[in-house]
């Protein structure tokens, strides 16, 4: 079977060998940014252990991503400890330390509550039918508005 050549979808094996070299790059890649990352924890103190990861490391510099700002400062304060580090493992120190946020992980969206049921609605009309403040009772209405939706 040959393969596409137009724009539109191709078959998996075929972008899976065209792109296998790119796939091994990146697994070493990460592979080798995991590494450092361990070696790098290792000059740091226990408490910040687990909230950051080394992101890029070149003789320019070091790129961490911390989990929230609270995390970053004291890893700003270990600068010179953590470009030591880096200096042991690539054989040069590199110029700076760049500490980035990492982006904020996805919170799914909260599921609804149950559903008012058409009792609970005809209670609510009624209170607000028998309300002397008409703030109350329009709001008391729009709660029970919400049962019709």
């Amino acid at each position: 079977m040959s393969e596409r050549k137009g724009g539109g979808p191709g078959r998996l094996n075929g972008i899976l060998r065209r792109s296998a070299g790119d796939v091994a790059a990146i697994r070493r890649q990460t592979a080798w940014l995991a590494d450092a990352t361990r070696e790098l924890n290792a000059v740091l103190p226990p408490r910040l252990h687990g909230h950051w990861q080394v992101a890029a490391l070149s003789t320019e510099a070091l790129v961490i991503t911390a989990e929230s700002p609270a995390w970053s400062t004291p890893l700003r304060a270990q600068q010179a400890a953590l470009l030591d580090a880096a200096a042991a493992l690539m054989g040069k120190r590199p110029e700076k330390l760049k500490v980035r946020l990492a982006t904020a992980r996805q919170i799914p969206p909260r599921r609804a509550g149950q559903a008012m049921s058409p009792a609970t609605a005809d209670h609510l009309e009624s209170a607000a039918r028998g309300m002397d403040n008409p703030r109350l009772a329009a709001s008391l209405r729009r709660l029970a508005s919400r049962r019709r939706r």
